[in-house]
């Protein structure tokens, strides 16, 4: 924890350390100058649409980039080329230009990364080494972070504390812990809440596992009383704090816009207003956006894609480049994906093609969720086997649970063939059901069992479950959460019972296979909500639970919500390379299931 005066800066500066990885620079010196034939060669190798973008100069710019169209390969060069330019331009004014040429912001590191490492590549192939302040990648968040870290310093203002996520977590966590007589939230659940408080313009749009949304609205009155009181600040504050300065510092905002001569965004249509406003106070009208409208998913984070209409009004010159191959799925899968999105009409308008020919669109039909999971399990194994990259995407975390139990289930049986899985966010360990049901079974056990003879769990548990009983401990453990959330795991529980030896097996089965989903970053095999794989792709796609209620999600009551929800599927269909399954089953456990709206619409425009 921090201190006073300068340490407690020092401490919030090492509190945000994963968080500083995002703002990223290299080296003085130049040595090289042979960019144009270095420029020359890489331009010859993309489209038409392509090119251009990367030539852009002066004024606004919105360049529409379609899934696989190539968007960091353009964003990337474009760094290089503006650096390489005014580099010229300062050694042809002997130095006079002391403005940096191009700043490049994202929303997340791993983008981040990737565009730096492109970028430095080119600018080093012609043998220079930019100053920081010459080209920068910053995540958003990094760059607001830094602007006010200069300020505070110039201005001998004493920083607010600030606070790293795991201090974060822990003053929500205690808070509702404070509210709901001790109880704790599922670690998925939870970090969904910390997500929508720490978020400017949120909406509680998620489940939070069941959690009342007036709890959740009340916590977040009590963490703001909680920063106000002990003078702290949050990732959240950093983009309010920007924007407050900004607007009532004439200095500052006139120092901040004269840093750099060009502004890149990458997934400009995950801008929230408050962003959109810093942008426009700091930058001097040279913005290149980034953005697809087709992929705004993050509506409950205050992004708002409406804005990308707005961007060329009254401004001189701006531009529009529209990048529409697609060079990572299969053309049937561009063409039924395309004519999905259609659906939407609050969309640009655009002619999306493949560069690639082939690719399949399948929908499957199944009883229940549990023949889901072994269909998926079974086609996971192949694909590992293939040397291919699959991935089961979900609206919902619950959704993997039945998918990571059979799976890992199917890896012991045949321990030659073992898939590694990475993904799987919601564990058995969080749910408080598995650990009660093991406590019953393990009862029953110990008053039924003789030396010759100890009954099976499954039996065991066939008998609570024509008593009722079960449903009495998942009433118990799920409360007023969606009934799909409890029925699916009540079913993954038994996937595992029947292959358990005991109640103390059934548990080690249950940690297994949590265990299971912690494969390393080079599995081939990957479990995943929609929202986590964007920007990701893989050979197979295969998404399931496409049923009313989970994919679209809840109660759609406006065609906001409908629209983005569409977004969403486009985005899961558009992660393929080859083949994308939408599975739909029939029953969860208890409880029948109607097909996804969206599966009649996939149908429709194969």
């Amino acid at each position: 924890m921090g201190r006073n005066g300068s340490k407690l800066w020092i401490a919030g500066l090492f509190m945000t350390g994963s968080f500083l990885r995002g703002m990223i620079f290299v080296k003085n010196g130049y040595t090289g100058n042979g960019f144009e034939n270095v420029l020359k060669e890489e331009l010859s190798g993309l489209t038409k649409e392509q090119r251009s973008a990367v030539m852009h100069g002066e004024g606004g710019a919105l360049c529409l980039a379609g899934p696989g169209s190539g968007k960091t390969r353009v964003i990337s060069l474009r760094a290089a080329r503006l650096w390489d330019a005014l580099r010229r331009e300062n050694a042809q004014n002997k130095g006079k230009n002391a403005a940096g040429s191009v700043l490049t912001l994202s929303f997340n590191k791993a983008a981040c990364e990737e565009m730096r490492s492109r970028g430095l590549s080119y600018i080093e192939t012609m043998g220079g080494q930019p100053e920081s302040r010459e080209v920068g990648f910053y995540t958003v968040h990094a760059y607001c972070f830094k602007l006010l870290r200069d300020r505070f310093r110039e201005k001998g203002i004493r920083p607010p504390k600030v606070l790293s996520t795991e201090e974060t977590a822990e003053i929500i966590e205690k808070l509702y812990g404070d509210l709901s007589g001790g109880r704790t939230l599922p670690r998925d659940a939870m970090k969904e809440l910390i997500s929508y408080i720490t978020t400017e313009n949120a909406v509680p749009d998620f489940d939070f596992g069941g959690l009342d949304r007036d709890m959740a609205l009340e916590i977040e009155k009590r963490y703001k009383k909680v920063k106000e009181n002990t003078s702290s600040i949050d990732f959240g504050d950093m983009l309010g704090k920007t924007l407050a300065y900004l607007k009532t510092d004439p200095e500052f905002r006139e120092k901040t816009r004269a840093a750099y001569r060009y502004t890149q965004v990458d997934e400009a249509q995950d801008l929230s207003r408050t962003q959109a406003e810093i942008l426009k106070l700091m930058t001097n009208g040279n913005v290149f956006y980034v953005a697809d409208d087709d992929q705004s998913i993050y509506g409950f984070r205050g992004a708002n894609p409406d804005m990308l209409r707005t961007l060329g009004k009254g401004g001189e010159g701006f531009k529009t480049y529209v990048l529409d191959k697609n060079f990572r799925s299969g053309s049937e899968i561009v063409g039924v994906s395309s004519r999905f999105i259609k659906a939407n009409d609050d969309r640009f308008a655009k002619r999306i093609s493949s560069e690639r020919t082939g690719g399949e669109v399948s929908l499957r039909y199944f009883k229940d969720t549990k023949a889901q999971a072994k269909f998926c399990a079974d086609l996971l194994k192949r694909r590992k086997k293939q040397g291919r990259s699959a991935c089961v995407l979900y609206r919902n975390n619950v959704s993997a649970l039945p998918v990571a139990a059979e799976l890992f289930l199917s890896s012991r049986r045949d321990p030659g063939a073992a898939v590694h899985v990475k993904g799987g966010r919601i564990r058995f360990s969080d749910l408080d059901y598995v650990t009660k049901l093991a406590e019953e079974l393990e009862k029953l056990e110990k008053k039924a069992g003789t030396p010759f003879f100890s009954p099976l769990p499954w039996a065991l548990y066939a008998g609570l479950k024509s008593e009722k009983r079960v449903d009495m401990i998942a009433a118990e453990c799920f409360g007023g959460k969606r009934p799909f959330m409890r029925e699916a795991a009540v079913t993954a529980a038994e996937i595992l019972l029947k292959s358990a030896s005991s109640a103390k097996d059934f548990l080690r089965l249950a940690e297994g296979t949590d265990r299971f989903c912690e494969g390393g970053p080079d599995s081939l095999i990957t479990l995943s909500t929609v929202h986590s794989a964007k920007g990701l792709e893989y050979d197979t796609v295969v998404i399931i639970d496409c049923v009313e209620g989970e994919f679209p999600f809840g109660d759609i009551r406006s065609e906001a919500q409908l629209r983005e929800e569409r977004r969403l599927m486009y985005v899961a269909m558009t992660r393929a390379k080859n083949r994308v399954t939408v599975s739909f089953p029939g029953k969860c456990g208890k409880i029948e299931l109607t097909a996804s709206r969206f599966v009649d619409e996939i149908q429709d425009g194969s």
